[in-house]
C-alpha cells in the first residue's frame, strides 16, 4: 500500500495496518503496545478459550512474527458501515508463500484520549 493511500484511512484502518507493519519488522515492543493490557485475542491455534491480557497475547505474536517471515501478504479492509465510536475493523488478509491462505482479522479497537485506538479483541478466523 502507498504511503499516499495509508494517510487517506481512518485512524482505526491505520492501525490494522500498522499490527501488520510491525509483525513484518518484528517489533514486539510496538505490538504489544497496539493491545490494551486486558485485551483478548481469539486466534484457531491454540485450545485456550482466548489469550486473554499481553502477557498470554507475547507468546502467541512471538509465533505470528516467525511464521509470517518472508510471507507476502495482502490486506483489504472490508468497509461497513460504521459510526465514528464504533471501533470494529475486519481485514480479508491472503497470505502467500506458495499456497494462498485467506482470514478474516476482526479487530474491536476502543478510543483512548492520550494513546488513539487500542486493541481491545482480535479475532482471527482462516477461511477454508
Amino acid at each position: 500500500m502507498s504511503k499516499s493511500s495509508i494517510t487517506r484511512l481512518d485512524s482505526r484502518e491505520k492501525i490494522v495496518h500498522k499490527f501488520f507493519r510491525l509483525i513484518e519488522q518484528r517489533d514486539l515492543g510496538g505490538l504489544l503496545e497496539l493491545f490494551d493490557y486486558d485485551a483478548t485475542v481469539y486466534e484457531p491455534f491454540s485450545t485456550a478459550e482466548g489469550l486473554h491480557g499481553r502477557s498470554s497475547i507475547e507468546p502467541f505474536l512471538k509465533v505470528a512474527m516467525m511464521a509470517n517471515r518472508n510471507m507476502r501478504r495482502k490486506i483489504k479492509i472490508l468497509k461497513a458501515k460504521r459510526s465514528e465510536g464504533d471501533g470494529t475493523v475486519t481485514a480479508l488478509v491472503t497470505f502467500e508463500l506458495g499456497e494462498r491462505v485467506n482470514a478474516h482479522f476482526t479487530f474491536d479497537l476502543e478510543p483512548h484520549t492520550q494513546k488513539g485506538w487500542k486493541i481491545k479483541t482480535l479475532r482471527i478466523k482462516f477461511l477454508i
